[in-house]
């Protein structure tokens, strides 16, 4: 498990890297049509980079999903609300007004309450899906 979590931190990482290298790389195109946003991504490092950056992070995703409930490990993605909000304070300079830290201040309080809630691998269901822990009424008919 903590191997797992281990990856997911670096692709949540990863992701927020990749959000990071699109704004940048598309804030220096300033205001343009469509096509030059699109193009971007063949002739911007940055923009590039970002897409690369996204697509290590699913890759990296798709490893963690082999491992952990997706209803755990899915809701950890929120961390990535806090790290890109930091990276945009550090990096780009943006404004994050009290208000904004304190929602992020309950997301990662969400993201400790479910990280508490792990309880190591449950006797699979016979729906094959690991299910047992939610109760479903047996079918009429």
């Amino acid at each position: 498990m903590w191997i797992a979590l281990a990856v997911l931190l670096i692709a949540i990482m990863l992701g927020a890297a990749g959000q990071i290298c699109l704004k940048f790389g598309l804030a220096k195109l300033g205001s343009q049509t469509p096509f030059v946003v699109v193009t971007a991504m063949f002739r911007d490092w940055y923009v590039l980079a970002g897409f690369v950056a996204y697509g290590l992070s699913s890759l990296m995703y798709l490893f963690v999903l082999s491992r952990l409930d997706v209803s755990y490990a899915y809701p950890f993605v929120a961390i990535n609300y806090v790290f890109v909000t930091f990276l945009a304070w550090l990096i780009l300079k943006e404004a994050v007004p009290t208000l904004r830290v304190v929602g992020l201040v309950i997301i990662c309080t969400g993201v400790l309450v479910l990280a508490a809630s792990y309880r190591g691998p449950q006797p699979d269901s016979s729906d094959g899906l690991g299910t047992a822990a939610i109760e479903r009424p047996a079918n009429q008919g």
